[in-house]
């Protein structure tokens, strides 16, 4: 049995975590009995996984682990499989737990990623892909140097 913290349960579900204690107290969804070396409420993967939205596959809960470990990379990878599932709002939710912990991709992808989804701020999504050139990341630079041309943002005039 694979036992994941409650809030990495919510964001595979796309709830709140409100609604998961909810289902909690009411009885429909079981919680371990031992938290986590955080401390954290722990629930089973098997009792979620019709509401994952994704096959569980084995690779796919080792990246849920780590994840849920905290691993950037993990985050990152997951927000990619939502995003090649269609699943944006979950996507974005794992691109913002990595981009946080610096990972300029998922700055990147984050930005890029709100920039085309509706009903996103479209300034946020300037400012990730702003943070991952800045950090450095060749492709964030070279979209920011497209993005200002679009703009008509005109550097120093002589």
């Amino acid at each position: 049995m694979t036992l994941i913290s409650l809030n990495t349960a919510a964001q595979l579900m796309g709830v709140s975590k409100r609604t998961l204690w909810r289902r909690i107290a009411t009885g429909s969804l079981p919680a371990s009995r031992s938290a986590d070396s955080q401390g954290r409420t722990q629930l089973s993967l098997d009792d979620i996984a019709g509401d994952v939205g994704l096959p569980l596959d084995g690779g796919l809960v080792a990246a849920i682990q780590h994840a849920d470990a905290g691993q950037a990379r993990d985050q990152l990878e997951l927000a990619l499989i939502y995003l090649e599932a269609g699943q944006t709002d979950k996507a974005l939710s794992w691109l913002q737990l990595a981009s946080n912990q610096g990972d300029t991709e998922a700055m990147l992808i984050l930005g890029e990623t709100q920039l085309q989804a509706q009903g996103t701020d479209y300034q946020a999504g300037l400012n990730w892909i702003r943070r991952a050139a800045i950090a450095g990341h060749p492709m964030a630079l070279a979209v920011m140097e497209a993005l200002s041309g679009q703009l008509g943002v005109r550097g120093p005039t002589a």
